[in-house]
């Protein structure tokens, strides 16, 4: 199989996804959702980078980023996958030590890589908004797009803050 090409070009979006470890369910817990979250948030401030929009799944995250000539997005998933990795294992020592073995201490939370996909028009940018905010609804986690919490579809809906700025 080919490997894919990233185009980085300042401002260019790309949404991006990447999944837990073999699919395991380390995000059901609402807590490491709100890790996730609160992590996309400190990363977009500190590495002037904007999203678009995320969704936060029990097995897997998408969103839409893009930045300056200097935002580099394997970098930016790269550490946000490093530093939510660190504190959910933390939040699993802690909190939930029965589930331990689910989510061991020297084992991975995230699949290696990601899936990158060059986002080069409104409607593109549009239909991925729509995807991402639907996820929930079709997996059957929730009965609207605006009911799940770690999303940015209350924003885009009602615009109200959801824990990651958004910037449409």
């Amino acid at each position: 199989m080919a490997k894919q090409r990233r185009i980085h070009e300042p401002g260019h979006r790309h949404f991006v996804t990447f999944g837990t470890y073999k699919r395991r369910q380390f995000l059901f817990p609402e807590q490491t959702r709100n890790i996730v979250v609160e992590v996309l948030q400190k990363s977009l401030a500190t590495h002037q980078t904007f999203c678009a929009g995320f969704v936060v799944m029990p097995n897997h995250v998408h969103a839409i980023l893009f930045g300056d000539q200097e935002f580099n997005v394997s970098q930016f998933v790269q550490v946000g996958k490093k530093t939510s990795s660190y504190r959910i294992k933390r939040f699993y020592e802690k909190e939930l030590e029965h589930y331990l073995n689910s989510c061991p201490g020297d084992g991975p939370v995230w699949q290696p890589g990601f899936y990158d996909f060059n986002v080069d028009s409104d409607r593109k940018n549009n239909e991925k908004i729509d995807y991402m905010h639907n996820n929930p609804v079709v997996d059957k986690l929730a009965p609207t797009h605006v009911s799940w919490v770690w999303s940015s579809a209350r924003y885009y809906e009602f615009e109200e803050p959801v824990g990651v700025t958004i910037t449409p």
